[in-house]
C-alpha cells in the first residue's frame, strides 16, 4: 500500500480528513441538515421543506436513506485518541469498514433520484439534476479513492499517560 507523507498528517500522527470527505457526508446527510435549516429559520411564510421536496413521502425516503450514512458520521466524530486502549481497537476494526455504509448510502441515494425522475416522467428539473450529479461524483469518490483507502484503515493511537511514560 502506498504511503503518504508528513504533510499528509495531522497533529495526532493519523492521515488528515480529506475536504472532499466532508463534502461527501454534506451531501449523503442533506436531508438532514435542510430539516434542521427549516427548523431553525421560523418563518412561516418560508416553507423551506415543500420547496426541496414535493412530499412528506419524499422527505422520510430522504432521511430513511441518509440514516445509512449516520453511523460512519459519528464514528468519523470519535476519530480522535481514545483514552481507552480497548475502545480506540474497537472503534479502529469499524472504522475501516465504514466506506461500505457510505458507499450504499450514496448508490441508493442515486437510485432513489432516479425512481423520482421517472415519476415526473423524465421532465428536467434543475435542482432534480443537480442533485444526481453531485451524489454520482460521491458515489464516484467515494469508489474510486486510493487516499480514502488509506484514511479508512488509518485510526489515532490511545493516549498515553504522562506517568507510565516516563517510567
Amino acid at each position: 500500500m502506498k504511503r503518504y507523507g508528513p504533510e499528509y498528517w495531522d497533529k495526532y500522527g493519523t492521515y488528515r480528513t480529506p475536504i472532499a470527505f466532508h463534502l461527501s457526508l454534506l451531501v449523503l446527510l442533506r436531508a438532514y441538515f435542510i430539516w434542521i435549516i427549516a427548523a431553525l429559520s421560523r418563518r412561516p411564510e418560508l416553507d423551506l421543506m415543500s420547496l426541496v421536496f414535493r412530499s412528506k413521502a419524499d422527505f422520510f425516503s430522504a432521511l430513511a436513506i441518509g440514516a445509512i450514512a449516520i453511523i460512519p458520521a459519528v464514528i468519523f466524530c470519535l476519530r480522535r485518541p481514545q483514552k481507552s486502549a480497548d475502545s480506540a481497537a474497537w472503534l479502529a476494526r469499524v472504522w475501516r469498514f465504514m466506506r461500505w455504509p457510505l458507499l450504499a448510502c450514496a448508490a441508493i441515494d442515486l437510485s432513489w433520484l432516479i425512481i423520482q425522475a421517472a415519476h415526473s416522467y423524465y421532465q428536467f428539473s434543475m435542482f432534480l439534476a443537480l442533485q444526481m450529479v453531485t451524489v454520482l461524483w460521491v458515489l464516484l469518490y467515494l469508489a474510486k479513492s486510493r487516499y480514502l483507502t488509506v484514511f479508512f484503515n488509518d485510526w489515532p493511537d490511545p493516549e498515553t499517560d504522562e506517568k507510565s511514560a516516563s517510567k
